[in-house]
């Protein structure tokens, strides 16, 4: 998914997920797979390392590009152990010359993508002398495409903020209304965004994104109707389902979690449809986090997602 931006139902985070977190947060050399925990995410750290450094030795492909792959980009390279690669810190210059322009009223998940990545990173969500978590805090109205929406969700949850009813209600309308297309990324990063709240049709908008899933799902692999399983997609549709889907949709989401290392190529990186150095490198940062028990969004950079209330 190119997640380009224009909870209560508490996720318990077990040790060995602790500790794949806190690998992405303080960059210790990667380890070799571990098993997963009771048939949950296994922790593929050694590809997950592997595509870091193909990341880190064509960071130019990454680099030029605007700024919202730049993020993806950071969030791999955090999920991977890298905090302090040198890629990392030509994306905070990028935010430093760009996010300002990038994060608008008009473009309200912008500014939280910045914010989840600053919180990742260690940093402080005021970076260059501008206040990227305050729109996302502050904004009065939730109009903007759903992956922005599911975005701010994300943001406000790793702020510790309560999550704005007008917000949630958009986000639920997006989840239990017919499409106008058929987009299985935004509803698997929908899918980690519900599962931070509680609400009254929370079920609701989960059962009906889950249905629509299984519409997409390909084997073991997710993608749009009438397109080829994706590695982009099935990572975020994989994250979501383990969020928030059942026992069977869990193991669905270990399944396309085990699929992707599976698509891992021997530069270390993944491959999409779009078959370009951008495509390639798009695909391979958003696959990252998911190498690691799962991590999407939500959880890069050692955060215990947690519960948070509505308002």
């Amino acid at each position: 998914m190119a997640v380009e931006a224009t909870t209560t139902c508490k996720r318990v985070v077990g040790p060995v997920v602790a500790a794949a977190l806190m690998v992405g947060a303080v960059g210790v050399t990667a380890a070799p797979a571990q098993a997963a925990q009771a048939s949950g995410p296994a922790d593929y750290a050694t590809q997950a390392g592997r595509a870091a450094d193909y990341i880190d030795s064509h960071s130019a492909d990454l680099t030029k590009d605007k700024l919202g792959p730049q993020l993806d980009g950071a969030l791999a390279l955090v999920a991977a152990g890298r905090k302090d690669s040198p890629t990392v810190a030509k994306v905070k210059d990028t935010i430093k010359a760009q996010g300002q322009s990038y994060c608008t009223d008009a473009n309200v998940g912008g500014c939280a993508k910045v914010t989840i990545t600053l919180l990742a990173l260690g940093e402080s969500t005021t970076y260059g002398g501008f206040d990227y978590a305050k729109p996302v805090t502050h904004a009065s109205q939730f109009n903007e495409y759903a992956t922005n929406q599911a975005l701010d969700m994300i943001a406000l949850e790793r702020l510790g903020k309560p999550i704005p009813k007008a917000l949630l209600d958009k986000v639920t309308e997006y989840a239990t209304t017919a499409p106008q297309w058929d987009d299985p990324d935004t509803d698997g990063l929908t899918l980690t965004a519900l599962s931070h709240v509680d609400a009254p049709d929370k079920q609701k908008a989960v059962t009906s994104l889950v249905k629509r899933l299984d519409a997409d799902k390909q084997d073991d692999a997710w993608g749009p109707k009438g397109q080829d399983a994706s590695v982009n997609t099935t990572a975020w549709v994989a994250a979501g389902l383990d969020r928030a889907g059942d026992a069977g949709h869990k193991a669905q989401a270990v399944a396309g979690q085990k699929w992707l290392v599976s698509q891992q190529q021997s530069d270390g990186s993944f491959t999409t449809p779009v078959k370009t150095p951008a495509g390639k490198m798009m695909a391979t940062t958003q696959v990252v986090p998911a190498l690691r028990q799962l991590a999407s969004y939500d959880t890069v950079g050692a955060n215990q997602a947690k519960t948070v209330q509505i308002h």
